[in-house]
């Protein structure tokens, strides 16, 4: 018989004591015991009851691990086959939709254009103040392998406070010294899901189980997911639970996987939102008696799922870069139209979202050129239309859509 939650359990073998089974499934000795209680929730409402949150690695768990680190080597592979600016625009590009998603999730209005200046700003360091620039920092940070020290409530706190500066109003902003001290729910405007202990003192002590166990020994991927969903149970602050949660789960991930498998997540999360709001429901449910297997199970797939769209758009587009290549020597009436084009060709393609190369940053692909001639022609595929200026300072082109959908069609 296929391996069952409790509560499904208890339905298809009607006269049998679940109890029992939880005994057995809580006491074998391969189940993770995490540290981390719950009280679950029944119509919206915490009940008194207290479960350890436990996890049995079950053979589907093993393999869906397995799948996981393997998709990850690929991703990894494929991305070192590309060129720098290829693989740059892929970050980028990735990191838009992971941005845009996890905004979406919570219903925070984010454009594409906004997030792409704020990559552009922190790429180029810019002092310049705009939205999102704090959260694209920390963002970054996957990409350059970057690991999250977290040891005191205080280091919690600091990770809110940077991730979503400017992004939280006034009323929302925590109202205890360093986390929630007052009521809030879970739910839409019809049905409440959970509501939270209120008391920041509560609050607190549940975090620091969450710190030990995020410091402990437990397998990388079902701490990973178990303790982003006790992070999202505790809901430690009035606004901006989902989006802190999901950064820090981004964040080991990318440290422990790869950044693009990291940065896929709210976006595969959002394709998938009422499995993962679903998922969340049955660990609270009572007859589940605390275990999160089958959450670590349903977000294992939806991580495989995003790394599957992942590898498919990879292997694409990198045929796509060959084939732009020839068809671009064929057109190209100089060497320096060449290599312009190509360069142009791989942002386009890897990131049709972004403002394009910045003139400045070509130097280091066109050493065998001088400046003036690299200007020059430049100037020339623009006035031409193969390229369009989306920026005049610094200045900034593009591929034309134009000409990118005739160079393909040739």
């Amino acid at each position: 018989m296929d391996y069952k939650n409790l509560s499904k359990w208890s339905y298809i073998n009607p006269g049998k004591d679940v109890k029992q089974e939880y005994n057995i499934r809580y006491n074998n000795p391969t189940t993770i015991k995490t540290g981390l209680f719950i009280n679950p929730v029944l119509r919206g409402e915490r009940l008194s009851d207290v479960r350890e949150l436990f996890v049995i690695p079950i053979q589907e768990i093993l393999t869906l691990q397995d799948a996981i680190m393997q998709n990850s080597k690929k991703i990894t592979e494929l991305r070192n086959t590309l060129p720098r600016i290829a693989s740059d625009q892929l970050f980028n590009y990735t990191l838009l939709t992971e941005i845009k998603s996890t905004n979406d999730i919570e219903d925070v209005k984010t454009t594409s254009e906004e997030i792409t200046e704020a990559i552009t700003n922190v790429k180029n360091k810019s002092r310049k103040k705009t939205r999102l620039n704090s959260f694209v920092k920390m963002y970054w940070k996957i990409n350059d392998g970057e690991n999250l020290k977290i040891s005191k409530l205080e280091d919690i706190r600091e990770i809110y406070d940077f991730l979503l500066e400017g992004e939280i109003s006034n009323d929302d902003f925590p109202d205890g010294k360093l986390f929630r001290n007052s009521f809030t729910r879970i739910g839409n405007d019809f049905t409440t899901h959970h509501v939270p202990k209120i008391n920041e003192e509560d609050t607190s002590i549940d975090l620091m189980s969450w710190i030990k166990f995020v410091n402990g020994n437990t397998p990388f991927l079902i701490k990973a997911l178990v303790s982003h969903y006790f992070f999202e149970y505790v809901h430690p602050f009035k606004d901006g639970n989902g989006r802190t949660g999901r950064y820090i789960a981004c964040v080991y991930l990318g440290y422990k996987l790869d950044p693009l498998t990291a940065i896929t997540l709210s976006s595969e999360i959002n394709k998938n939102r009422s499995k993962y709001y679903k998922s969340f429901l049955d660990v609270e449910n009572p007859r589940n008696y605390g275990e999160a297997t089958f959450f670590v199970i349903d977000m294992m797939k939806i991580l495989i799922k995003g790394q599957k769209s992942l590898l498919k758009d990879l292997e694409e587009k990198r045929d796509m870069l060959s084939y732009g290549e020839n068809l671009i020597a064929s057109y190209a009436r100089t060497d320096i139209e060449k290599v312009l084009l190509f360069l142009h060709f791989q942002s386009y393609l890897f990131n049709d979202y972004g403002y394009g190369i910045e003139d400045r940053d070509l130097k280091e692909y066109t050493k065998e050129f001088k400046n003036t001639q690299v200007r020059r022609t430049l100037d020339e595929l623009t006035q031409e239309g193969a390229l369009e200026l989306t920026k005049k300072s610094p200045k900034t082109r593009r591929l034309s859509v134009e000409w990118f959908d005739k160079l393909l069609q040739n």
